[in-house]
């Protein structure tokens, strides 16, 4: 397989170690700052080349690893010079925007759950994915060939693929992400003003500060762009946060016990439920889904069954011999996602059957 990398920084440069070590595939890669280029060649990690048009002339998956704001312009950029059979997939932490801007077969949205607080192809690591969750964001016109292609790659690179829309995927990370490194860069705003105010020093810092501010302070270059790319969901998240804010707070004014009490112990309970939600089940079921040869049908499946926090861990196609009919084969996890996978598929008309 030949890959090319755009933008060489710590995910690009991460993903070409990875690929190389568990592929055992070349890549070729380009970034406007030579520098880091040049880092990631130094690394073993790829091939550098002179120009955008040299780094995908031959590649047959592209992987652009461009900051947010420009992904939209450079994966137009990549779809105008590679063929009519190349994957083209992003690592963009905020979708809509590139996924709006590239309604073209060959590309398939895509982020990785992964990363390290010190960015640049000298921190890179080939294992950077090894059981990271890696979103894709198909549209109605993906390619399924592009869509089974990308997630079998991603689960060869050691991530864990699942499908859902570009909407629901900013919505998702404005809060378990982005609203995260807001609330860090309030926390040590807040630390440093007190103790500024009180004349006291820094004192010996507790895991629970440390914990809520690891990732306080993240590079402008990176975070500016997604706060603004997302700005529309960290504000309406914002607002909720005022308003149970503002209740947490006349409580303490109340000095209501009773209400503090079922606040803290809903917030407990939240956690536990998430924690035991975010257990990996290694039992899966297979379904096989008997589809038309038609665009977008298998996108349709697993945006369908995405939306519904339904996880796919493994997908086949089978095109019939008559190509004007084919297979599809998903494993989801046993028992009632699965059970909720057949109803849901069978909604949209398909014939499924639990192989």
């Amino acid at each position: 397989m030949r890959l090319a990398i755009v933008g060489t920084g710590l995910i690009g440069c991460s993903v070409a170690l990875a690929a190389r070590e568990k592929l055992g595939a070349g890549a070729t890669g380009w970034d406007p700052d030579p520098d880091s280029l040049a880092a990631a060649a130094e690394r073993g990690a790829l091939t550098p080349t002179a120009s955008l048009a040299d780094a995908v002339a031959q590649a047959e998956v592209v992987f652009v690893a461009a900051p947010v704001a420009e992904l939209g312009q450079i994966v137009e950029q990549v779809l105008s010079l590679v063929g009519p059979d190349v994957l083209v997939t992003d690592v963009g932490s905020v979708k809509r925007g590139v996924v709006n801007a590239n309604r073209d077969p060959r590309f398939v949205g895509g982020h990785p759950l992964a990363g390290r607080e010190i960015g640049g192809a000298a921190h890179a690591q080939p294992d950077l994915f090894e059981g990271a969750t890696w979103y894709l964001t198909p549209t109605e016109t993906t390619a399924g060939v592009q869509l089974e292609r990308a997630f079998r790659l991603l689960t060869d690179l050691g991530a864990r693929p699942r499908v859902l829309s570009a909407e629901v995927h900013d919505q998702i990370l404005a809060t378990v992400s982005h609203l995260p490194h807001v609330f860090a860069n309030l926390l040590v705003t807040e630390a440093g003003a007190t103790l500024a105010a009180e004349g006291e020093p820094l004192p010996a810092i507790g895991p629970s500060f440390r914990d809520s501010t690891r990732v306080a302070g993240a590079p402008s270059s990176i975070w500016v762009d997604i706060y603004r790319a997302n700005s529309d969901a960290i504000v309406e998240r914002l607002r909720r946060v005022e308003a149970d804010l503002a209740k947490f707070r006349a409580m303490l004014e109340a000095d209501d016990s009773d209400a503090i009490k079922d606040w803290n112990e809903l917030a407990a309970a939240e956690h536990r439920r998430l924690l035991v939600e975010g257990l990996d089940s290694e039992k899966t079921t297979s379904i096989s889904v008997r589809v038309p040869n038609q665009s977008g049908v298998l996108a349709e499946i697993a945006l369908t069954l995405g939306g519904a926090g339904i996880d796919l861990t493994d997908l086949q196609l089978h095109p019939a011999a008559d190509r004007a009919t084919g297979t599809i084969v998903l494993w989801v996890p046993q028992g009632e996602q699965a059970e909720r996978a057949i109803g849901l598929i069978a909604e949209l008309g398909h014939s499924v059957s639990e192989v």
